[in-house]
């Protein structure tokens, strides 16, 4: 990735993914958009852990 967007544009744009994917009927989740939101989730918890650590 060329430009890295700003910490806290990054959380915006997966908490956003996030919200969007639980506000969908749990029966019609796809395996695959089950698995997409857990990755985002990680993603988020792995930012706010790099930016406590100083590494952002």
């Amino acid at each position: 990735m060329d430009h890295q967007l700003p910490y806290k544009e990054q959380q915006d744009y997966i908490f956003n993914g996030i919200s969007r994917i639980a506000s969908i009927d749990p029966q019609e989740l796809t395996p695959e958009l089950r698995l997409i939101e857990n990755n985002m989730a990680i993603a988020f918890y792995l930012n706010v852990w790099m930016f406590n650590r100083g590494l952002k």
